[in-house]
């Protein structure tokens, strides 16, 4: 079995287990039933917003990943969302990044 890869920097927990289903070759929901314990007919726990301890311990276990890393990957991802973005903002200041940005972008007249 293919190692679990980490995490991507503005991945939401949702998409990371969806990525973890596709690298397992199994559908989202039937990787969720047996890997995690989540009922088929538990779309709300299958959004991963608020996951239950139980679907954490399961997550951990499976991942080498510490719960209390699991438990803050919203807020880990909203801080990377931030920086991202004033890494953006701040390339954006520069004339190079200016210019490649309206290149790509170009304003609509």
């Amino acid at each position: 079995m293919a190692a679990a890869p980490a995490p991507k920097e503005i991945e939401t927990l949702r998409q990371y287990v969806q990525s973890l289903a596709r690298l397992y070759g199994a559908p989202f929901q039937s990787f969720c039933y047996y890997a995690l314990k989540i009922a088929h007919a538990d779309e709300e726990a299958r959004s991963f917003t608020q996951p239950t301890e139980d679907v954490l311990e399961h997550l951990s276990v499976g991942l080498g990943i510490p719960i209390d890393e699991l438990r803050g990957f919203e807020a880990r991802r909203r801080r990377n969302v931030v920086r991202l973005y004033a890494e953006l903002e701040e390339w954006l200041a520069t004339p190079e990044g200016r210019q490649k940005y309206e290149w790509a972008f170009p304003p609509k007249s």
